[in-house]
Formats: C-alpha cells, sequence, structure tokens
C-alpha cells in the first residue's frame, strides 16, 4: 500500500493505492473514502489505449473524494448529501422552485439519487455540470 500527499489548487489529500496499480481499475482511499478509479497507461501507444470508463465509488464514506474543491457554499445552497456522477440537471439558473422539487440526479455506485429542492425559492446559480464527478458536500445550486 502506497501513501500520498497530494495538493491541488491549494488543497491537499491523503491518498493511498490499496491495489495494484497496474490493473485497469484500482481501489483507492483519498481522505479516507475508499474509491474504484479507472487508470489508464500513458505510455502506452493509442491503438493499444482502452476508452476509459468513469471514475465511480466503491463505497459512501463521509470524507470527500478527490473532485474539485468544495467552493463555499451559502445558507440556501444545496450540498451533495455523497459523492457521485452528475448524470442530469432538471433545472436552469432563474427557475422557480417549490420544495421537493427535483433539481438533479446524482450516480453513486449505479443507483439514481434524486436531489430535491429543500425550500422554495429561485435557482439563482448551479455549481456542477452533467457528467461533473462531486464529493460529499460539495455545493450542487444556490437557492434564493
Amino acid at each position: 500500500m502506497t501513501q500520498y500527499k497530494i495538493t491541488v489548487k491549494d488543497t491537499t489529500y491523503d491518498v493511498e493505492i490499496l491495489d495494484d496499480p497496474r490493473n485497469d481499475e484500482v481501489l483507492v482511499k483519498v481522505n479516507g473514502e475508499e474509491l474504484t478509479v479507472v487508470t489508464e497507461e500513458l505510455n502506452k501507444p493509442v491503438s493499444a489505449v482502452k476508452a476509459a470508463a468513469p471514475v465511480r465509488a466503491a463505497a459512501p464514506a463521509p470524507r470527500p473524494a478527490a473532485a474539485a474543491p468544495v467552493a463555499a457554499a451559502g445558507p440556501g445552497t444545496v450540498k451533495s448529501p455523497l459523492p457521485g456522477v452528475v448524470n442530469s440537471i432538471k433545472v436552469r439558473t432563474g427557475d422557480k422552485v417549490k420544495a421537493n422539487d427535483e433539481l438533479c440526479v446524482i450516480e453513486a455506485m449505479k443507483a439514481m439519487n434524486i436531489i430535491r429542492a429543500s425550500q422554495d425559492g429561485t435557482v439563482a446559480r448551479i455549481h456542477v455540470s452533467e457528467g461533473s464527478q462531486i464529493s460529499h458536500g460539495a455545493p450542487l445550486m444556490d437557492i434564493e
């Protein structure tokens, strides 16, 4: 098991590689959260490189994954309740929403998780895009 301390844009992550890094899929632990990641050797000839599958979480955990750093969140910010991939966004900036309206869908461990509005308001800002990898607690959108 190899351990690293990786800093990306002033955010530091503790990374531990739990599997053989030569495998196509490798189990890693990032800030205490276990993830399965797809690897691709950069020195392979182009014809031998496989299409990489998206990174997906192996098990839910309470700590953030090595995704984009979490931006500051305000009182009307909807945060991700789990790490995963944004599958779809159901609203646009300026849309009026009511409590319990569907905002987006996050895919985690092959399950589709519907994220709903916790309050009435207007979508002021969307922090994510479809297909983006997000961590637990990452801001998804602001509702004012």
